[in-house]
């Protein structure tokens, strides 16, 4: 039975942030965690029997994404409105301008993409829940569902972040593998 890899995470933070999340700096320790557990499910089966899902905001979703296809998996980029208006929201800000590019290079390459899916939903508080929700039903539909979450264990900052992905994903597949930007080095 095919695997699917459905990732949640914090965004990088924006400047000035009052209580730090996850800071630019923590960026490459990120990838290397998220690769490291990429690689624990590559063991089990080959990278054609993977599919992964996420977002596409600054920070974890990116990360993830660029890991799989670097590993041979394919990836869903799933975002709640138009790439345009899901940008202004939830990739831009950062001092690191590259993310809006590396959004970009994601969106458009059908090579190593499952799908890229546009929800078409209102800008409104929960649109990144319905999101979370929809994401998690494609993932469910794939194949057996393993949880992926850059997670400070913490309510998020507004709704459908990665608390509530991480809750509506808990009973669905195996138990959720989660690590905190605290424990990153």
């Amino acid at each position: 039975m095919p695997i699917s890899l459905v990732f949640t995470g914090h965004m990088i933070d924006l400047p000035g942030r009052t209580k730090p999340r996850f800071p630019d700096s923590l960026e490459h320790a990120a990838r290397r965690e998220i690769k490291k557990r990429i690689e624990r499910c590559l063991k089990a089966v080959s990278p054609s029997e993977i599919g992964g899902f996420a977002s596409g905001a600054r920070g974890g979703d990116i990360l993830f994404h660029e890991v799989c296809r670097e590993s041979g998996i394919k990836t869903a980029v799933v975002i709640p409105f138009s790439p345009e208006r899901f940008l202004v929201k939830s990739v831009e800000g950062t001092r690191n301008s590259r993310w809006v590019e590396r959004f970009w290079k994601l969106w458009n390459d059908r090579e190593h993409s499952l799908f890229t899916e546009v929800m078409g939903l209102p800008e409104t508080d929960d649109a990144y829940g319905l999101c979370n929700t929809s994401m998690l039903g494609f993932a469910e539909n794939y194949g057996e569902v393993h949880l992926i979450a850059l997670w400070d264990g913490k309510g998020g900052d507004a709704p459908g972040g990665t608390a509530d992905l991480v809750r509506k994903a808990r009973g669905v597949g195996d138990a959720p593998d989660i690590f905190a930007p605290s424990e990153l080095v």
